[in-house]
């Protein structure tokens, strides 16, 4: 992404305090032909983001709050330079000109775009500690150097200027900070409670100049989604007013108690049932249908006010006890009128955008119904048939038989019309049949190839050449490890079983091990594997089984009792996805791994669900077969033995 211009390495600290220019997109181009000769002729170390798509992506709600804005860095020699090119810089960008205020930084003096903050402008592994450079201080202080949404500077470095006085706030007199709900670098979404009567809202936090997608400003998106609340009386969240604060618009909204559709769907969908329940399997769809009952009246209120939804997707609606809301207008527009925004999503198909509004909102519902209630999504117009398939095939394999299919389908008509298809709801049935629980049109066949972990691991992973040069260097290796972001197969798992198959020292490969240790997650099934926030994967490549794989590969013995624990996560009859690398094959291939040690009768019991869940992608074409074959052959050949 940087472009570098290093003077001296040799002469540069390897930490100090580094400015940083900020810009918009609108004048980056004018900051780069001032500053650029300006700081080539006093022979001045930066570095700038050089190509127009990364300037754009740092400038946008897609980066890190903590480092948008950070179109320039500057690296002085010294405190004394430092203090220098602040002065000659702060002299030559006009005051006038604007910039993305960059949070992990301070402002120099009343400077749009001038900032500074302390930290490392290199790695040194002296420094490091658990991967985070690490400064130590006079009297035993520790201060880390990691990305900070606010200024921070060590306590034992006085800053070059004086500390100013917050002024007063309207905000912080009149609301109580309850919970960041989501974070991003075009504003963050608070839970508040008024200080008088404590009524729950939610505060909608706007900082100008971040871009959302293409040059529109994400500030104009949170004022369109104000000024269309504003007209609606129902199925949204009511406005209660808006906050002009520092550089900052707020938009405050009345709170929804409840969840959203994809968590409140979970306990009606294929997730949730079981083969040898089919009566409750039954309610639960019923109970699902209402829940579409619902959504469609949604939809058909906004439409009968001619306003499109557009970005329809699970987290976008909050089911309370008694009502169904939608909760995010930004990319909502007039009937009539052209989206702000072209969408594309797993829900939103791109060619959507340029079709009748109200016509587009239907075909996402029906994405979304399909999502909701199988993961399923179709990609294209021509998925349809083949996705309604795995969903009747899925639903029979569970003991169901129903025509809701024929719902999604006419929410994919090109004359769909919420009205229309609410009143064929009336018509949906379900009931309960006997269920194919066989594997036996498959035993016919035996897998053409193998699919061992160490294969695929060997196929993935491109960056093990990186270990195998610093192999001898702990310190080194311990670092590389910190900055792995995947977990699974894909990432640290998979890295350590390569380190234990080319005999790296086991002090190195313990000491993975407790890295991904640290970092699992609790949930309802236990103790899982991350990939991001609080969601946990069950899967090979980022997963749980991936991480248990690793286990069992390196140590079985001295890691028993937490793949034990682990397991637990991966007892289920249906997941997201089918494949091997990335879904339910996967499960159940190390189920089988772990039946083989232990001879407990629920990791076979539970491979053979996940195997009939599977052969309906298999049959439609939507899972390798030489994938389905080479795990059916494992499942057959291990016989019962002494079973627990």
């Amino acid at each position: 992404m940087y472009k570098y211009k290093i003077v001296d390495e040799e002469s540069l600290p390897i930490y100090g305090y580094k400015i940083h220019i900020s810009a918009t997109l609108n004048n980056y181009k004018d900051i780069y032909n001032l500053l650029s000769p300006l700081l080539d002729d006093r022979k001045i170390s930066y570095k700038y983001i050089y190509r127009e798509e990364d300037v754009a992506y740092n400038f946008s709600v897609r980066e890190s709050p903590a480092n948008s804005g950070k179109y320039f860095t500057i690296y002085p020699e010294n405190d004394y330079a430092f203090r220098n090119i602040l002065e000659l810089l702060y002299q030559t960008i006009p005051k006038n000109m604007e910039g993305i205020y960059i949070l992990s930084d301070r402002a120099y003096k009343d400077s749009n775009t001038i900032f500074y903050r302390y930290g490392f402008f290199r790695e040194d592994l002296e420094y490091l500690e658990k991967g985070i450079p690490t400064l130590l201080g006079p009297n035993g202080e520790k201060w880390q150097d990691y990305q900070k949404p606010y200024f921070n500077l060590p306590e034992w470095i006085q800053d070059i200027q004086e500390n100013t006085f917050t002024k007063d706030s309207y905000l912080a007199r009149n609301y109580r900070l309850k919970t960041v709900l989501s974070q991003s670098n075009g504003g963050n979404v608070y839970q508040v409670d008024s200080v008088t009567g404590g009524k729950k809202y939610i505060l909608k936090e706007c900082r100008p100049h971040i871009i959302s997608f293409g040059r529109v400003e994400n500030q104009t998106l949170r004022k369109n989604e104000y000024e269309i609340s504003r007209k609606l009386l129902d199925c949204v969240p009511a406005v209660h007013e808006t906050v002009t604060e520092w550089i900052n618009q707020y938009y405050i909204y009345e709170f929804i108690d409840g969840s959203d559709l994809l968590k409140s769907t979970k306990p009606y969908s294929i997730v949730s049932y079981h083969r040898s329940n089919k009566e409750l399997n039954a309610r639960k769809f019923k109970s699902f249908v209402l829940i579409t009952k619902e959504l469609l009246k949604l939809v058909e209120y906004l439409h009968s006010r001619n306003i499109i939804l557009n970005d329809i997707h699970p987290g976008n609606f909050i089911k309370s006890e008694d009502k169904l809301y939608f909760v995010d207008l930004e990319n909502s527009y007039e009937y009539g009128n052209k989206p702000a925004i072209g969408l594309y999503s797993v829900i939103s198909l791109k060619e959507w955008n340029s079709i009748d509004g109200k016509v587009s909102d239907c075909h996402k519902v029906g994405n979304l119904l399909l999502f909701l209630l199988a993961r399923l999504h179709v990609k294209s117009m021509n998925d349809l048939s083949q996705s309604s398939q795995i969903l009747n095939s899925l639903l029979e394999e569970f003991g169901l038989k129903t025509n809701f299919i024929s719902i999604i389908e006419k929410l994919f008509s090109k004359d769909a019309t919420a009205s229309n298809i609410l009143k064929d709801l009336n018509e949906i049935y379900v009931y309960q049949i006997e269920s194919q629980h066989s594997l036996d049109e498959f035993l016919t066949d035996s897998p053409e190839r193998s699919f061992s972990i160490t294969e695929i691991i060997n196929k993935k992973l491109v960056n093990f050449q990186r270990y195998e040069n610093a192999k001898n260097n702990h310190r080194l290796l311990q670092h590389l490890m910190h900055r792995e972001k995947n977990l699974g197969l894909d990432g640290l798992s998979g890295l350590l079983i390569l380190m234990k198959k080319h005999n790296f020292d086991c002090d190195v490969i313990d000491y993975g091990i407790n890295i991904i240790i640290e970092k699992l997650i609790m949930t309802d099934n236990g103790r899982m594997v991350p990939i991001e926030s609080n969601l946990a994967s069950p899967y090979l490549n980022n997963g749980t089984a991936g991480f248990i794989r690793a286990l069992i590969f390196i140590d079985f013995k001295k890691y028993i009792d937490l793949i034990k624990e682990l397991s637990e996560g991966l007892i289920t009859e249906f997941a997201q996805y089918a494949d091997l690398w990335n879904g339910m094959l996967g499960i159940v291939d190390t189920l089988l791994e772990l039946y083989s040690y232990f001879r407990v009768r629920k990791y076979k019991d539970a491979a053979g669900e996940l195997l009939n869940t599977v052969k309906c992608y298999v049959k439609h074409s939507k899972v390798d077969k030489q994938e389905y074959l080479y795990v059916l052959s494992k499942y057959m050949e291990l016989g019962d033995g002494e079973l627990v």
